[in-house]
């Protein structure tokens, strides 16, 4: 039986390094369009650098869990995940509309040490500082052995429980499915991908970081609308994303419930 041997594994990163490389590359490209708004990736490190900054002020850091809940469909709830990652925390997604017992039951059982909600609101509970009036030296980034998120499961057979993702796993999960995923033909900064998953189920990652790791922009879908059972251009349809992507109309063009292109 002959033995060979495969490709090295690549070197340990974290997210904040995937999204960093992607943003050095295709900086005015957009990473997000909420249908209000489209984000560049250099608007978005730069938003996402204000937030980190106003979670170490308040002394939240590496070994911290910050609660997410922001409405679904906007790009806030994506630059509340990305600045708790650059802050050095894992984020702990609850759905907006989720009943306000699963809440507290999740950041109770997680310890949060703060909360983002819509504003996005900085709600501080433990501040990790021995001094949490004094200031912070600024964001201090995560190490590949550090969470990225704590997702809980549904607790449909008993009480949720947490699982926690590092960086070095969530990294080397992105980047294979990099290579896994179109790779005849991969996605762009000319593609739209679809964020229609809830963030507080762990498939959503995969929406998020396959367009975050090509350059492609993210497509944030409200709840309510994924509910309906309507379906979708998805990102990963090259020609229906381009096409819209060249006019800049799409979802700004008065079809937005229909999620499909604008016909340019």
């Amino acid at each position: 039986m002959a033995l060979l041997r495969g490709t090295a594994a690549p070197r340990a990163r974290t997210l904040v390094d995937v999204v960093r490389a992607t943003a050095a590359s295709y900086g005015p490209e957009p990473a997000l369009d909420d249908g209000s708004q489209t984000v560049s990736y250099d608007e978005l490190l730069r938003a996402v650098s204000a937030l980190a900054g106003r979670l170490a002020e308040a002394g939240i850091g590496p070994g911290d869990k910050v609660g997410i809940r922001l409405s679904s469909g906007t790009n806030d709830l994506y630059v509340a995940i990305l600045a708790t990652l650059f802050a050095g925390a894992a984020y702990v997604p609850v759905d907006a509309d989720d009943p306000r017992e699963r809440a507290d039951l999740v950041f109770g059982e997680a310890a949060v040490a703060a909360v983002l909600t819509d504003g996005p609101t900085l709600t501080v509970h433990e501040p990790a500082a021995d001094d949490p009036d004094a200031p912070g030296d600024g964001p201090v980034e995560p190490g590949p052995e550090d969470d990225a998120w704590v997702i809980f499961t549904s607790g449909s057979t008993g009480v949720p429980k947490g699982v926690a993702v590092t960086h070095r796993s969530a990294a080397a999960f992105v980047d294979a499915e990099a290579r896994l995923f179109l790779a005849d033909e991969p996605i762009g900064p000319d593609d739209r991908v679809l964020a229609g998953l809830s963030v507080a189920f762990d498939a959503s990652c995969e929406e998020m970081w396959l367009a975050w790791r090509h350059g492609a922009c993210l497509v944030p879908a409200p709840r309510a609308l994924v509910r309906t059972g309507w379906t979708s251009a998805r990102g990963s349809s090259r020609r229906a994303s381009r096409s819209c992507r060249r006019c800049r109309h799409w979802p700004r063009c008065g079809r937005r419930t229909r999620w499909t292109r604008c016909g340019c």
